[in-house]
Formats: C-alpha cells, structure tokens, sequence
C-alpha cells in the first residue's frame, strides 16, 4: 500500500492544528500546555482517512520561533507540505523561516493553503494573495495548487481533502529494502504491559516484528517486540509510515529524541562530514569559517564547528563546500539534508546536503579537495563510488562499509563494483576487499622498491624472508589486521610483481648471481673450509678474514644451500667432501671393530680433541653413531 507524509509549515497561530482536524477530525495538540496556551509546541500526528487506499499521516510541527527545533524534527523527509498562511495576517516571519526551511530541505510538492477565509473580505484576500505569490515565486510552490479554506465553516475543506488524495496518489513510493531501513525517533514513552515504545516516521527500508536493529549512535541491537502503524497492529512496517515501535530490553531512559533504529551496519558513525552548505537569502547575518552552529538533521539536533573549504564566510544566500566537525558522533547518511541555525541569538540561516560521512580532514583551499567535492555534489554514484574507495583504500572496505558509506544496499554497490572492476579501476583482494588501482600502485612500487633494495645488498640470496616482507608491508600500510598482508603478498604473486620460492619473496626479474667481487670472495671461502678439512673454523672467525663480511655471510648461507657445506653446530660448518671422506674413513676403520672411543678417533684423523668432538657429536645426532658410555659403535644404518 502507498505511504505518504505530509507536513505542515506556517507561522505560530495560522491555524495548522484546525486545519489538520477539519481534515482528519483529529486533534493533534496533545500536551496540557498546548491545549492551555492555543498553539502547537510538539510534534502532533493524525492520519488523513480516504477511498484512495492510501495511508496518509500528516505531521503538524509548531510555528512559534521558540519551537522551530520541533519543527525541524518533523519536517524532514515529507512528501509533500501543506503551506500554511492565515488570511488574515499573511506572510509572517516564521512563514518566511519556514519557507525557507522547506526549500533547503529539497521538499518538491506541496499547496499553499490559504487559511481563516470566514474571517476577511475578498480585496484582503486577493491582497494576501498576492503576497504569497510573491513569495513563492522561483521556488518548488511557484506553480503549485493554492486554495482558500476555513477550518471554521468547512469552506473548501473537502476540495482540499481531494486535492491532497489527486497529488499524492502519483507519488513515487520510497524504497522499501529491508537493508535500508532508517527511523529517526521523535517520541519515547513507555506503556503499561508493553514497555518501551518509540515513534517516528520511517524514512526508507521495512521492518518486521522480531527483527534485530541497532540503536545509534549508542550501537546497541535491540529487538523488534511489536509495530504499529495508522493506529493498527502489524506485522510489518514499510517507509513512508508513521511507526511505533515496541523495543525489548531497553529503557526508555536509554533512547532520545533525535536517536535513529536502523538496520545493522547500515549506519557509520562519524564526528566529520563534507557538505554543500547554503545561506538563506532572508539571512541577516555572515557565517564564517570556525563559527559554531547548531545542525538539525531527522529528529536530531546537534553541535558542529563549520569549516569553509574555499571561503573565508558566507553573506546571506552564498554557497560553499564545508567540513563539519562534531563532539560527538552523529549519524548520517549520504544526500541526507540538513539545517543549520546560529546558536546566538538562535537564528535559522541556512542549510545544506551531506557529501560524504568519512571524509578525511582538509586544508582550505586545496584544489584537489574542492574538484573532489565537485565529484561527490555533482558526479554519478559511479563516479562518487570509485573516488570513496581511491580515499577509502587505506581502510581496505568491504562491500558493507561501501554500502554505509554511499547509503545503497550491498547489491547496488555490488552492481557498481563489478563496473569498476571491469573497467579495471579497482582491485578486488581475495578477503572481498577493494582498493583504487591508485593505491595499489603504491603497494607495488614500495614492493618493488623495497625488494630492489634488498637485492642489491644480498645479490646471492634468494629473496627476503616472507615474513619480513609481510611485518614491512604492515608497518609501511599501518594494517590492523596482520592477515591483510598475507593477502596482499597473494595479490602481488597473483599479479606477477612478485614470486616465491620456499619462505623467500623475490623481485619477478630478480636472478641471484655472483659479481665478480663476489666469485673471488667464493673461491677464498671454499679453500678455507676445503684446507680446514676435519678440523672446521667458527663461522665467525671465516667472516672476519673479510672485509665485506654480509656478502661472506651470504657466501656461506649459499654454499651451505647448495649442500657443499655442512652444519655440524650453529658455530661451525664444514665441507661436505672432507666430512664424506672422513666418514668413510671411519667406516673402513670399524671393518673389524664393534666401538671406538673419542681418542681412537682423534687419532685416526692427526687431529685435536675439540675437532674430534665436534664432528662426532654431529654424527650422534643424526644418529650415524651412538655413544655408549665412554665409547661409540657405527650403526647399521649408515
């Protein structure tokens, strides 16, 4: 069924509330202080009855200046306003701030309703509304329906009635995905046998009874116990409705007016936004950059910081891109509208669009910045799409973050990413993560470059260390997560910027091969260990009969992987052919014995106890020998 909402907007005591009964035969001043003092402080609901089969909820927000914030929370996200101007006193001040209002808000339909027509004679009213003619003219109301009525007589109250019924039954429905579901809370109460229950109008998205949503900004999940809408129980509450909802396990002393239920991870809460913001042309006062100012946004009425990004300050009707900086998080989302007032004296001036929800801090005048500013007003949600992932790469988003960050579903963001990777803008990772093909870049030249680097002080070995390379990749990209360097190693073997061998990464073109200077320092090497014989030197000791002790180092950990040394203990390697050849001497020696001791050994080999000891302990552990007691015997296994 078609939901729509309609608002009300008008000076204090113009006779919104009569017009809203005389419509609906409902009162909507609903405190004792309103019925005590004649005029509309809160927000009041009724439900316009048709043959249309159309829910219709009006909302009628207060005209006293004192009670604007109420407004606010009220008239945003209407399809369609009532203007409301009384015959008798025409255009007033919070007309013109209300109007001015519904023009920021981008409200695209409504009527000027002319009202208390019983009570003035037809020159007045022609005056009047000229007036008004005036007023509207170059606005969404220019050309829109204008009728005079009397909540008192009756007069012109069903022709009203139709009107609204004709304008409002070719309105295109909101988007209803459950994914999508956003209510900006504007009442909290508690009944007796239910608990908890919260009211407001759903912007987007659907809900059902038993669903879980999260509470922002607290973050908290909370259950759907009940729904209610147009006075009636459901099982489903669909956008455009006016909605009570029943909340589990939370009190009301938890939850405020200007809170938003949303789906989960629907939301990103933030203390920066990037905005459009505009001034009213009625406007008498500047805003400059650094001003404080209150935001009205759904039901919500925060402090931000303004900062103008290519201005000093706005006079009365300029525009500008602007950072808002909050206290405390808020939570909007992207083309949400917004309205800002002076904090004092308090003066509604002005108004704008959210751009971006997770922006990065920016310095005024920064070409760049504004051009990007331009993409995120003006551009495509493809456009705006691949420029928040080229500045959200850092964070490697998901598609959920995506989603939140541009206020689409995961499947529309899914449809756009398919696009940018097509056209080869974005790079998937196989965490189902993206990045700008801009960022990759870096990833690979910083690979490339720290590779070279390492290559060129070890030209022999193999590569570095895959967990090396892995610990410099997050330290240089600050990953949180040290599985994402895993994954981008992936994606580098992927695209052949670099190769693996065993638990070493390498350059793709990078061969290790021995410089002159090095095949020189190899020969010296393998005639020490190949005169050493039996009686191998501490490592150390070979490395220090050089000058470039890395490259011997490397020279050794090479002939060591290529088997023409053995490592008898950390210290001490040996050559492979001296300890074959002095096994096999061993094994001749052992023809006619069953064990030998330590200094049997030592003399068949003319040397030292120490080189004896060293080489047999090696045997024992690769159990070639076994000493028993203080002898050894040859195992058969040799």
């Amino acid at each position: 069924m078609h939901n729509i909402i309609i608002g009300t907007a008008g000076h204090v005591d113009h006779g919104k509330t009569c017009l809203i009964k005389a419509l609906s035969g409902f009162d909507t001043d609903r405190l004792k202080e309103e019925k005590k003092r004649g005029i509309t402080i809160d927000l009041g609901f009724a439900n316009l009855p048709n043959d249309a089969g159309l829910h219709i909820g009006i909302i009628d927000v207060p005209g006293h200046e004192k009670f604007v914030k109420n407004m606010l929370a009220g008239i945003g996200g209407i399809d369609l306003v009532l203007l409301v101007i009384s015959l008798e006193e025409g255009v007033m001040p919070q007309t013109v701030e209300h109007f001015e209002i519904l023009k920021m808000l981008h409200i695209k339909q409504g009527i000027v309703v002319l009202t208390k027509e019983d009570a003035v004679d037809t020159d007045w009213a022609d005056a009047v509304e000229e007036d008004v003619i005036g007023l509207v003219k170059d606005s969404f109301l220019e050309n829109a329906p204008m009728i005079r009525v009397s909540s008192y007589t009756g007069k012109n109250i069903s022709k009203l009635k139709d009107m609204i019924i004709s304008m409002v039954a070719d309105l295109a429905g909101r988007r209803e995905e459950a994914e999508l579901f956003r209510l900006y809370v504007d009442r909290v109460f508690t009944m007796e046998g239910f608990g908890t229950v919260v009211t407001g109008t759903l912007q987007e998205g659907s809900v059902k009874t038993g669903d879980d949503v999260v509470l922002y900004p607290a973050g908290r999940e909370i259950k759907i116990r009940g729904i209610q809408s147009h006075g009636q129980k459901e099982e489903q509450a669909f956008a455009g409705q006016r909605t009570a909802l029943n909340l589990l396990n939370v009190k009301k002393e938890e939850l405020s007016r200007g809170d938003i239920l949303a789906y989960p991870g629907s939301i990103i809460k933030t203390k920066l936004i990037d905005v459009k913001v505009n001034t009213f042309k009625t406007s008498t006062r500047e805003l400059r950059s650094g001003d404080r100012i209150h935001l009205n946004y759904g039901s919500a009425q925060v402090m931000a910081k303004v900062i103008l990004l290519s201005k000093d300050f706005l006079r009365p009707g300029e525009g500008d891109y602007a950072q808002l900086r909050f206290d405390d998080d808020v939570v909007l989302k992207r083309n949400d509208r917004f309205i800002i007032r002076f904090l004092s004296p308090v003066e509604t001036f002005g108004g704008g669009v959210v751009l971006d929800i997770a922006p990065l801090k920016h310095k005024k005048k920064d070409e760049a910045v504004l051009e990007n500013m331009k993409i995120k007003e003006l551009g495509s949600d493809f456009d705006t799409c691949e420029l928040k992932i080229a500045e959200e790469s850092h964070r490697f988003p998901d598609r959920h973050r995506l989603a939140g960050l541009m206020g689409m579903t995961s499947a529309e963001i899914l449809n756009i990413i398919d696009t940018l990777k097509t056209k080869k803008k974005i790079i998937v990772l196989s965490d189902d993560t993206f990045i700008h093909l801009a960022y990759w870049k870096t990833i690979t030249d910083f690979s490339q470059e720290l590779l070279k680097n390492f290559h060129k002080e070890n030209p022999i070995k193999e590569g570095m260390g895959k967990e090396e390379f892995k610990s410099k990749l997050s330290e240089q990209f600050r990953l949180k997560d040290s599985r994402k360097s895993l994954v981008l190693l992936e994606e580098l073997v992927k695209r052949m910027v670099v190769k693996i061998n065993a638990s070493f990464v390498a350059d793709r073109d990078f061969l290790a091969e021995y410089s002159a200077e090095m095949n020189v320092m190899l020969g010296e090497i393998k005639d020490i260990y190949i005169k050493a014989g039996i009686e191998a030197p501490l490592t150390v000791s070979v490395i220090d009969e050089f000058k470039d002790k890395n490259a011997a180092k490397e020279v050794i950990a090479d002939l060591l992987k290529n088997n023409e040394l053995i490592k008898l203990n950390p210290a001490v390697y040996i050559n492979a052919q001296a300890y074959n050849d002095a096994l096999n001497t061993l094994v001749d020696f052992m023809k006619d014995r069953k064990e030998f001791t330590l200094a049997e050994f030592r003399d068949l080999f003319s040397t030292s106890r120490k080189f004896a000891l060293q080489f047999l302990e090696y045997t024992d552990k690769k159990r070639i020998t076994k000493l028993n007691g203080d002898k050894r015997v040859l195992l058969k296994n040799i």
